[in-house]
């Protein structure tokens, strides 16, 4: 890990003193201001902050002792190239047991296609300790953002990126006591939204999601709101929502398939503190 942060550093120093041309799209948003760059850097050095391209095959294994070969009802955890782990458990009955790396589509989160089979992601792990848990109105602005391809969407009984509170894993999504998402399901690009253990409030974004496409899925925690953006776009009918002040939430992603069933990659991963990325953001932290 020591290791790891040197490299970070130097390849960031490097970044920092390359010209916007020869930097790239990360450095020219650091030379137009759009990313602070000393947050960036601090954001990295802690760990808070994971840009994860799915062009890898993830280590994985059991939780329950970080060595032993990952069950199809885990908890089980991934651990990634660039610094993202995640916490993962089956839904239904998994035979297959974790990931699997595509050369040409990047990383087959989908595991079986069967009906009512799935998988969920904790980004960071389960409890307080997770890297990326988050006390709302407390800690610093966060998000989750996720591009990733659906094969058929008329597979996806479920197929969310979440923010939800940080408790026992349920094998239904409409379960979880709070929770704000956006969830594709059979191509129906939705806001799923739960507080205080009512009933789901869905409401259709009339964004639509074909066979094969990609997008990117993103939540934004700004003190207690949630803001849902779709491929950079605000959804413009998004209902206000808010966690309560206080509560624990954790980042997920939540997969079930229909009986149609599907195969789902994802392309990249980013969380962390809304700082990272845009200088605009307030950061409690720093």
């Amino acid at each position: 890990m020591k290791a790891f942060k040197t490299y970070v550093a130097v390849a960031l120093a490097a970044l920092l003193s390359a010209s916007p041309v020869h930097a790239g799209v990360t450095g020219k948003k650091i030379s137009d201001g759009a990313i602070n760059a000393a947050k960036l850097n601090e954001h990295l050095r802690l760990g808070e902050y994971v840009y994860e391209v799915m062009d890898h095959q993830p280590m994985i294994g059991l939780t329950a002792n970080g060595y032993a070969d990952p069950t199809g009802a885990g908890p089980n955890t991934a651990v990634f190239r660039n610094g993202l782990t995640a916490t993962y458990t089956g839904l239904g009955t998994q035979t297959i047991v974790g990931p699997v790396f595509n050369v040409t589509e990047g990383l087959l989160v989908s595991q079986d296609a069967t009906d009512d089979d799935g998988v969920q992601y904790t980004f960071g792990a389960l409890g307080t300790a997770g890297a990326f848990t988050h006390v709302v109105g407390t800690d610093s602005n966060k998000f989750l953002k996720i591009k990733f391809e659906i094969e058929d969407v008329s597979g996806t009984d479920d197929c969310a990126v979440c923010f939800r509170k940080n408790e026992a894993v349920q094998a239904n999504i409409d379960d979880y006591d709070e929770m704000a998402c956006i969830n594709v399901i059979s191509g129906d690009i939705k806001v799923e939204t739960i507080l205080n253990n009512a009933t789901t409030v869905t409401t259709d974004s009339t964004l639509n999601w074909a066979d094969g496409e990609e997008h990117t899925l993103e939540l934004q925690i700004i003190g207690r709101r949630v803001v849902f953006k779709v491929d950079g776009a605000p959804i413009a009918n998004a209902p206000e929502f808010n966690f309560d002040s206080g509560e624990v939430i954790v980042p997920h992603f939540f997969l079930l398939n229909a009986s149609d069933v599907s195969l789902v990659y994802w392309k990249y991963v980013e969380v962390g503190p809304l700082s990272a990325v845009d200088s605009s953001a307030s950061d409690n932290s720093l």
